[in-house]
């Protein structure tokens, strides 16, 4: 059955004319009569019958007008649905990301890209930045955002986000809290470390590294930020972690701040997309309104290929 021949006859029932019909769809007369005899033609059946200068609809074309008119309807909401996603009104926005950006960075974010576009679907994954990005190149995801300096991935495209300032604290009144001091003279005290593998403990020895500073004396090691920041809380020692996971608790008075001299270590935030493929609109959206962001680096920084 030739659709398009009953979106015709759906225009010629509702108006009640070929004429009306062709100018509501900007077709000819002639292309409107003869889409309305092939349908009667290949149903076998009278559609219209002529009443004065109108038309009457039979009882067969009664009918058939019925179901053209759920087909019509079909087709405006498609074309509205298509419309939406073209847009990023609508669809499905897939991020993968590692638990930094995922805890401290997106939420709200994504709460302002959801109050722009309540259509779109969101589903995050809080993964390590190795199987963020295998969701990536798996199209388990549409962008990952990892916190770390994670090299150039084969196939995608790498961007900074921001970056992130770590800082070293430890519960409110420490005894370095407001003084001048070295990281060196810092790495006598006792530390909160996090496990082995991890970004934050990493970055902290490669830190000591570079300015000749011994390894911080390890009070407790523990497995995770929050556990972290909970155990320098409660006294146990100095630790180290972005500035993102523990300006809440500083804000509160629960820790300080410690400045060591010389110091300012930043943690990358890094965007990655599939270098070959076009991102989905909402993905583009959700990057537009990232970039858009205080202290965004994407709209100063290139993209790396690779």
């Amino acid at each position: 059955m030739n659709l398009y021949g009953l979106i015709v006859f759906h225009h010629v029932a509702a108006t009640g004319s070929v004429t009306k019909a062709a100018e509501a769809l900007r077709i000819s007369q002639p292309a409107v009569t003869a889409h309305v005899r092939n349908m009667a033609a290949e149903l076998g059946l009278t559609l219209l019958a002529p009443k004065g200068r109108g038309i009457l609809l039979t009882e067969a074309g009664e009918r058939l007008a019925a179901h053209a008119a759920r087909l019509f309807s079909l087709q405006e909401e498609i074309l509205r649905d298509m419309g939406d996603y073209v847009t990023g009104a609508a669809g499905e926005l897939r991020l993968a990301a590692t638990s930094l950006p995922a805890n401290f960075l997106l939420p709200e974010r994504l709460a302002a890209y959801r109050a722009a576009f309540p259509g779109v679907n969101i589903t995050l994954q809080t993964l390590n930045a190795d199987n963020a990005i295998q969701a990536l190149l798996r199209y388990e995801a549409d962008a990952a955002i990892i916190g770390g300096g994670v090299p150039e991935q084969p196939g995608l495209t790498r961007q900074l986000l921001l970056e992130d300032e770590l800082w070293f604290v430890a519960a409110s009144g420490h005894a370095l809290a407001g003084k001048r001091f070295s990281i060196a003279a810092l790495m006598n005290e006792a530390f909160v470390m996090r496990e082995p593998g991890s970004a934050a403990r990493e970055q902290l020895l490669t830190l000591c590294r570079i300015h000749g500073a011994p390894p911080p004396k390890t009070a407790l090691q523990v497995s995770g930020v929050h556990e972290s920041l909970h155990a320098a809380a409660s006294g146990l020692g100095v630790t180290f972690v972005s500035s993102m996971e523990a300006r809440s608790a500083v804000a509160r008075g629960e820790l300080v701040r410690l400045r060591a001299e010389g110091i300012d270590q930043r943690n990358p935030i890094l965007l990655f997309t599939r270098a070959e493929d076009a991102l989905p609109p909402v993905a583009e959206q959700f990057i537009a309104l990232l970039a858009s962001w205080p202290n965004s680096a994407l709209a100063a920084a290139p993209a790396e290929t690779h």
